[in-house]
């Protein structure tokens, strides 16, 4: 190796300088071979194949018995270390996956974006005197992750036209779905291309010498995507008087040994450290089956002493390794200053090899300075990004104008008149059917819908009969001044249509309450016959599903839970027959239990009147809502709130979900304008704010199982319940005591003595107030 010590900084670039092949004569054989390929196909791959690689074959296809017959000629103990890089870099990849995000970036205006996999890739894997069967991992795992369609692999055979049989097992093992014994040019120009044999892909993968390299730009000039210039590998190692100069000689050879035109640096502030560097190199080269490889890589390589650490972080930049090691004290820290880099390695004991093989990470890594503006190969490699966007009707009307504008001024009128005719569609009053010629057929429903219900007919104003705000109305007497003098929207338009894009619901199957309460009681206004009918639910269970029915005269069958809070179906067969029976409320997750009711679709299918599931807390459970089966069942409710999650209990507003007949009953008895303007704007601001809604929910989440861990840490707690809601249910030593003491510190929670034994209901409250909580709790004795 060159020993340069202390170069002035004006050399710096100089001495980055890698060695390289005359770039004349690697084009014009790139270009030769290439020309030959697109016109000669397989024959001139095969031409090539012998002239380069001295191996004459007659097939580029491998067979299948040929890669089947690989596993066979590995170790047990190879296919075992194989099996874990496996898992390690599958698990790296894996966790690489997008979320989809969807943006409002104005209200109405959504956008997203998803990704779609590369449909054929090509992976081009060195063969020679290094076989890369760990490049397989690397670039067959992540495009299997993506989901490509076509997964092929170009390799060089040996002299008797042999694959390394671990290049086979491996591909095999990761989905490879088509494997050619061709390397170099030639294998390039055929992806490129397409042959008669192998497939033409969309994008190529893989490092190779500097005539592949090459070959890949190339082939980027005519249309094939490449994941970046890869050339020779190389490694550059800062080290400090901390470093162990033997774990750094041994990783500069680590990379001396990939091939003759391989590059290794080593940086250090240590004459004492250098010197035992070399030392160590001259040592340990002696025992390297490739030492008269390395030994040529060295020979264009340096270790070079410079002023500090800050000079070696500047030189690294300017270099731009492939690999960077930092045997240094300070690694971590250090490393933030590191700007260009394929991948680094912090501190003794991260040796190169260990990313290179099974630690995780991708070993595909850009090489001769690439680093500067090229990452290495990685899930997102695979995967092509498109871009969605959709714009409701109010979206446009906010965004249109602009784009209107815009448009306008870069002299595009036709891009102008494409926004221009569909606000023009918007801006009249859009008449909706009466609610006459809105009737539906009931069907089943009829026979359980109360008659005078049936042949109601629903309180209506002019204004039920327009959508928008547009025009001037003179049909509700009410006051032309004031912020709030108009009246609420009847149909809550706007809050049905986000909810509806939120929750993939049709607006036609959404009635919005003054609170979920509201939807309890017209439930029972509905369906049950005053002083005749009768209602089930499960007790313990939400109170005022007892209090709505007393209110309608309507006898409430209270059937108790199974010890585990779950429906006894048992005892439910004594009352499902009876066609008395109309409502049975089903409160999941319970109220107070916190528990999932497991079997209401069972119930669903048992029952022929109607079966009312309570949401309010579903969206602290990580079980399915059951508005996906609205479609499939005319006699299912399903009711939620914006009471719990969304954090508007003070605007009271509740949703049911049904059928869209069941919907037309609701929207007959309600009161006209049940909710307000100031309630129907806080929903939509809250439903436009979902970053947010999700934070909070985060917390409350963490702070749940914050409490779960700490409240059995107190002596006065004996069980706590599991919970899929915002809310635990404590058994105590006993509740009425705790209770009143809690109370007695100014904190208050639910006694449900009545209901549980011994057990009180705690919510969870934001850290501070359960911080007061524990607080108050651990003070009874």
């Amino acid at each position: 190796m060159e020993k340069i010590l202390n170069p002035p900084k004006e050399d710096w670039l100089k001495l980055t300088t890698r060695p390289a092949a005359d770039k004349r004569q690697l084009s014009e054989v790139v270009t030769k071979v290439f020309d030959e390929v697109r016109t000669e196909g397989d024959d001139a791959v095969l031409m090539y194949t012998k002239e380069f690689d001295q191996s004459d074959l007659t097939s580029l296809r491998v067979s299948k018995s040929d890669i089947e017959k690989a596993a066979g000629l590995l170790t047990p103990e190879l296919r075992a270390a194989i099996e874990i890089a496996k898992n390690n870099i599958e698990k790296f990849h894996a966790a690489q996956q997008d979320k989809t995000e969807v943006i409002e970036t104005t209200a109405g205006v959504f956008c997203w974006r998803e990704n779609r996999p590369i449909e054929r890739v090509g992976l081009y894997i060195p063969g020679g005197t290094a076989p890369l069967f760990s490049t397989v991992l690397m670039l067959g795992i992540p495009a299997k992750l993506a989901g490509c369609k076509k997964i092929i692999l170009c390799t060089p055979p040996d002299q008797a036209g042999n694959v390394y049989p671990a290049i086979l097992y491996t591909a095999a093992l990761v989905g490879v779905t088509d494997i050619f014994c061709v390397g170099g040019i030639q294998a390039i120009a055929a992806m490129t291309f397409g042959t008669e044999t192998i497939p033409k892909v969309d994008k190529i993968f893989g490092p190779g010498n500097q005539y592949v390299t090459a070959a890949k730009q190339y082939a980027q000039t005519l249309g094939v995507a490449i994941d970046m210039p890869a050339g020779p590998s190389e490694v550059l190692v800062i080290a400090d008087k901390n470093c162990v100069p033997e774990f750094v000689a041994a990783d500069l050879l680590s990379q001396a040994e990939h091939g003759a035109d391989s590059q290794v640096i080593l940086l250090s502030d240590n004459i004492r450290v250098i010197e035992e560097t070399i030392a160590e190199i001259d040592k340990q080269i002696i025992n390297l089956p490739r030492k008269e490889i390395a030994h040529k890589a060295l020979e264009k390589s340096k270790v070079i002493l410079l002023n500090d650490m800050d000079d070696c972080i500047q030189f690294s930049n300017m270099y731009a390794p492939e690999h960077l090691i930092m045997a240094t004290a300070n690694a971590k820290e250090l490393s933030a200053e590191v700007i260009n880099a394929g991948s680094i390695f912090l501190g003794n004991y991260s040796c190169e090899s260990a990313g290179d093989y099974a630690s995780g990470t991708n070993h595909t890594l850009p090489t001769n300075g690439y680093a500067r503006n090229y990452s290495g190969v990685s899930l997102d490699s695979f995967v092509k990004k498109i871009t969605f966007q959709e714009l409701t009707k109010e979206g446009l009307k906010k965004l249109g104008p602009a784009v209107e504008l815009m448009a306008e001024a870069e002299e595009l009128f036709a891009h102008k008149n494409a926004v221009t005719i569909r606000l023009n569609s918007l801006n009249y009053l859009t008449p909706i059917p009466s609610p006459k010629e809105r009737e539906c057929e009931y069907g089943e429903l009829e026979k359980i819908t109360r008659q005078n219900i049936r042949n109601l007919k629903a309180y209506s104003s002019a204004r039920d009969e327009f959508t928008g705000k547009e025009g001037v109305f003179l049909d509700a007497n009410e006051n032309p001044f004031g912020t709030l003098n108009r009246y609420p929207d009847p149909h809550q338009i706007k809050l049905k249509g986000k909810l509806g894009e939120l929750r993939s619901v049709s607006p036609e199957n959404i009635f919005i309450g003054n609170g979920s309460d509201e939807v309890i009681d017209l439930a029972f206004r509905i369906f049950c016959e005053p002083a005749k009918s009768k209602a089930l639910t499960f007790s313990p269970t939400y109170g005022m599903y007892n209090v709505s029915a007393a209110l309608n005269d309507i006898e409430l069958i209270k059937l108790p839970l199974t010890p585990n809070f779950q429906i006894d179906f048992t005892a439910l067969e004594n009352y499902i027959s009876d066609e008395t029976l109309k409502l049975i409320f089903i409160c999941s997750p319970n109220n107070p239990t916190g528990n999932i009711i497991k079997g209401i679709e069972k119930v669903l299918q048992k029952f022929n009147g109607i079966v009312i599931v309570d949401e309010a807390y579903i969206d602290f459970s990580e079980s399915d809502s059951f508005l996906t089966q609205i479609k499939s069942y005319s006699n299912l409710i399903v009711s939620q709130t914006f009471s719990k999650a969304w954090g508007l209990a003070g605007a009271r507003v509740g949703v049911a979900y049904a059928d869209a007949a069941v919907i037309q009953l609701f929207d007959k008895v309600k009161p006209p304008y049940n909710v307000s303007e100031l309630n129907q704007a806080a929903a939509l601001t809250a439903l436009e704010n979902i970053t947010e809604f999700e934070r909070r929910k985060d917390i409350i989440l963490a702070q749940r199982s914050f409490l779960e861990t700490e409240l059995l840490n107190i002596p006065v707690v004996k069980k706590i319940y599991p919970s899929d809601a915002n809310f635990l249910l404590v058994e105590t030593s006993d509740a009425e005591r705790v209770y009143r003491e809690l109370v007695m510190q100014k904190v208050i929670t639910r006694n449900r003595n009545n209901l549980v034994a011994n057990c009180i209901r705690i919510t969870v409250g934001s850290p501070e107030e359960n911080k007061i909580l524990l607080n108050a709790l651990s003070k009874i004795q």
